[in-house]
């Protein structure tokens, strides 16, 4: 998700979001209205935690978990360290409603940035704020999260259920704290898969290679060093350009204001590649560089880790035009 977002004043990031729909650059308007009923969700669909931090292709990716019928969404954590903290959720009543999906519990992040991560750009977090290209009431539609916070949310799911997986498309800032204060728990979770570091892509910025992880590089190496299976979804693979699937009513606009696009859909991808599984791996041990160029990731032996190096875009656009009818 992470050099998401072009720079733009925020006086005009809110005209942009103030205006009737939201279009491309060559001025298409995006469908409005009601979304075509969700597919019924099937007896064995896979619970899942999303983690995000509520940028406009993490709705996107969001929305793809919630309406997919072999996904269940139990909750939503937002981590205090990702683009948009908490300060996002008053974006989340007008998105469950638009998606007209009864809303799962949504938790706060309490755990502070390590002292080696950087924070993101502070105009990003207003702008995915202000200009997400969501529709959205003139009244405020806020939803409340729960008090409990979001990493004893998440290990209290985990000891539920068994097959419990996390997508994670934020900072890993909350599911690495899971592990170091209830490793129980923790190794109870059936996969992780995480939109986080690059391999070989230019660095986003000096010396962050890929924000996700830069902006807490060690719980992402903690999770990768961990116990559970993990996939990591890098920035090399994901093409740039919103894909042709991400069209029609709420999700249409998302990530899509004028002037203030996202350049690439990080998120959504990874979501895609969850339910989907079509993608190409490298299997592995990896470090993660933590201070010099941050999530700077490098292949040192063999292991378990898997490493996204090439995804199926017709696979997953596929995907995108099923759920997004």
């Amino acid at each position: 998700m992470r050099r998401r977002i072009l720079l733009v004043p925020l006086a005009v990031a809110v005209l942009a979001a103030c205006s009737p729909a939201a279009s491309d650059v060559d001025g298409e308007v995006f469908a409005r209205g009601p979304m075509a009923p969700a597919a019924e969700k099937r007896a064995d669909a896979v619970p899942v935690v999303v983690d995000t931090d509520l940028a406009p292709d993490d709705l996107a990716a969001l929305a793809l978990l919630l309406r997919h019928s072999d996904v269940r969404v139990l909750a939503v954590t937002v981590p205090q360290t990702g683009e948009l903290d908490c300060r996002g959720t008053g974006l989340l009543g007008d998105f469950f409603d638009a998606l007209e999906v009864e809303p799962p519990p949504v938790a706060c992040g309490t755990t502070p940035r390590g002292e080696d991560g950087v924070m993101f750009p502070p105009d990003w977090g207003a702008g995915a704020l202000m200009a997400s290209g969501l529709p959205r009431d003139d009244v405020p539609n806020d939803l409340t999260p729960v008090r409990t916070p979001a990493a004893t949310l998440l290990a209290r799911l985990a000891r539920r259920h068994d097959d419990l997986h996390v997508v994670a498309l934020a900072p890993l800032t909350e599911v690495a704290a899971v592990l170091r204060e209830d490793p129980a728990a923790y190794a109870r979770l059936d996969g992780i898969i995480t939109m986080a570091g690059s391999v070989d892509s230019p660095s986003h910025a000096d010396g962050v290679a890929e924000w996700n992880a830069g902006a807490d590089p060690v719980p992402f190496a903690e999770v990768l060093a961990g116990p559970v299976p993990v996939t990591v979804v890098p920035d090399d693979p994901v093409p740039l350009g919103a894909p042709d699937g991400l069209a029609g009513p709420v999700v249409g606009g998302l990530g899509r204001v004028p002037g203030f696009e996202s350049p690439r859909y990080w998120d959504l991808a990874t979501a895609g590649t969850f339910v989907t599984g079509s993608a190409a791996t490298v299997t592995g041990t990896w470090t993660v560089d933590t201070t010099g160029d941050r999530g700077r990731l490098r292949r040192t032996g063999e292991g378990t880790v898997r490493v996204v190096t090439g995804l199926d875009d017709a696979a997953l656009d596929e995907v995108y035009r099923s759920v997004f009818r």
